[in-house]
């Protein structure tokens, strides 16, 4: 499946609004990311033997609590100046360059992968996906936080006036990034919801895929397995 998303466009987002990126999820989300990647932290059951690939991992704050569980842990970002962050406030923790379509790692490399509110913004979501089945060992599994879709009646259209017009506004108000921020509303609007990107991870070969819903559906974690039997 392929997105909306242009490379250089989104290089470009992130790469401005990196400065501002971590107080800005505290405020869009009214503190609730932190609670959603705890919880999803939770689910990946890391021990201190395995190696665990953060995928997008901006700013480190998922890199951060997985180093807390193992210190085999590597972040990849494509935004430099994101990284520049991650590096200064996690400088234990190795952080690369990369691109998420195209891994710069061997077949059955990792125990475990995260990726924490990067695969809406990649051009080729099922080339990401393949790429993370790949790179993941058997019996390995992949844990998705992402945006997803609200199916409540009431809720949904709160929700994409919510997206479309007020994180904007704090984008505005709160970093002077209010067309970057529309951007990424368009980019969670156009993304699948929670059960079709089950669906898509199932296409790519992940077993035992299953799902949690926040905020009624606002966002949703995702974890996947790649079977031990797979060769």
């Amino acid at each position: 499946m392929t997105t909306n998303a242009n490379p250089r466009r989104v290089h470009e987002i992130f790469e401005t609004i990196s400065g501002d990126y971590d107080k800005m999820n505290a405020i869009i989300s009214f503190g609730q990311h932190d609670r959603w990647r705890r919880l999803a932290t939770d689910k990946i059951s890391v021990n201190a033997d395995e190696t665990v690939l953060d995928l997008c991992c901006g700013t480190g704050d998922w890199t951060g609590d997985l180093r807390q569980l193992t210190k085999n842990v590597l972040g990849l970002d494509f935004s430099e100046n994101m990284l520049a962050v991650a590096r200064a406030r996690f400088p234990e923790i190795e952080f690369i360059q990369g691109d998420a379509m195209a891994l710069p790692f061997a077949a059955d490399s990792f125990d475990a992968v995260t990726i924490g509110y990067g695969l809406r913004n990649l051009p080729d979501t099922m080339a990401a996906l393949t790429e993370i089945f790949r790179v993941l060992k058997p019996g390995g599994r992949l844990v998705c936080l992402e945006t997803s879709q609200p199916t409540l009646p009431i809720y949904k259209p709160i929700f994409s006036f919510y997206f479309a017009h007020i994180m904007p506004l704090f984008g505005q108000i709160f970093s002077k990034h209010k067309a970057e921020y529309r951007w990424l509303n368009k980019s969670a609007q156009a993304f699948p919801d929670a059960k079709k990107l089950s669906a898509l991870m199932k296409q790519a070969g992940f077993d035992s895929v299953s799902y949690q819903l926040h905020a009624c559906g606002a966002a949703a974690t995702h974890i996947a397995h790649k079977n031990k039997c797979y060769n």
